[in-house]
């Protein structure tokens, strides 16, 4: 059991409800409706964004070891309690789950999946090592994941040629806003060594940034679809998240006593 904890907080799996939240989103928004948006080739996208998702988390995890073991942080890899053959099985297979997604999509969609993919690999690869790129790929990877729930509704990934471009561009701007606070503060925090945001620490403002993101997407569903009763639907993202980390702590806590 302590080996699947150790795998979930290594992929950061509780705030990948929020990238489901956000590709949803896209697809609600772009559909305009409850009835456009209750389709089964969006089925694919249960696959896709939370594997491009948690393979983002795990690669940076990989990526950093040797930081997070000269550092100490509490991470799974740096603990020792994963080791790297079994993290680098852990991204395979969440590849896979993204090729498996993949193969049921059309080609826009296929070509956001790709730049999704390859903004994920660009930031943990480089651009996470300067503040400003950090903040503009991560941004990027966000963007991403929501053109490809809007080019499954639309066949196209540019938005800005729908009849619902409004809504579009408030809902790309809401979520990359959201993720560069997010990544702007992280970043600051490690790199610089702030220690408070508005008398909070760094680590609950980026917390808080992300939990907004679903929030951010409910806003946005309503105001495509008028008045409708599911646009609330998004919300439930920030108590899954919630109880996600609090099971995964309880579990940890279990495993280590």
């Amino acid at each position: 059991m302590q080996r699947v904890v150790a795998i979930l907080r290594f992929v950061r799996l509780p705030l990948v409800w929020t990238a489901l939240a956000d590709v949803l989103a896209g697809a609600a928004v772009a559909a305009g409706s409850p009835a456009a948006f209750a389709r089964a080739d969006l089925l694919p996208l249960l696959l896709v964004s939370p594997g491009l998702y948690l393979f983002g988390m795990g690669l940076n995890d990989l990526l950093d070891r040797r930081d997070d073991v000269a550092s100490g942080t509490d991470r799974p890899l740096a603990r020792g309690e994963l080791s790297p053959a079994a993290a680098l099985s852990t991204l395979a297979v969440l590849l896979g789950m993204v090729a498996v997604g993949a193969s049921f999509v059309g080609e826009p969609t296929l070509t956001m999946i790709a730049f999704t993919l390859a903004a994920v690999c660009l930031y943990n690869g480089w651009a996470k090592r300067h503040t400003v790129t950090s903040v503009v790929f991560m941004a990027a990877c966000r963007a991403g994941n929501v053109l490809i729930g809007w080019s499954v509704v639309t066949g196209q990934w540019q938005f800005w040629t729908s009849p619902r471009a409004g809504c579009g561009w408030v809902l790309l701007i809401s979520v990359c806003a959201l993720t560069a606070a997010a990544s702007l503060v992280s970043a600051l925090e490690k790199r610089h060594g702030m220690r408070t945001v508005a008398g909070l620490r760094p680590s609950r403002v980026v917390l808080i940034a992300l939990l907004l993101l679903p929030v951010a997407d409910a806003a946005c569903v309503a105001a495509a679809w008028g008045a409708s009763a599911w646009a609330p639907a998004w919300l439930a993202a920030v108590p899954l998240c919630l109880a996600t980390a609090a099971a995964l702590r309880r579990g940890n806590r279990r495993g280590g006593s």
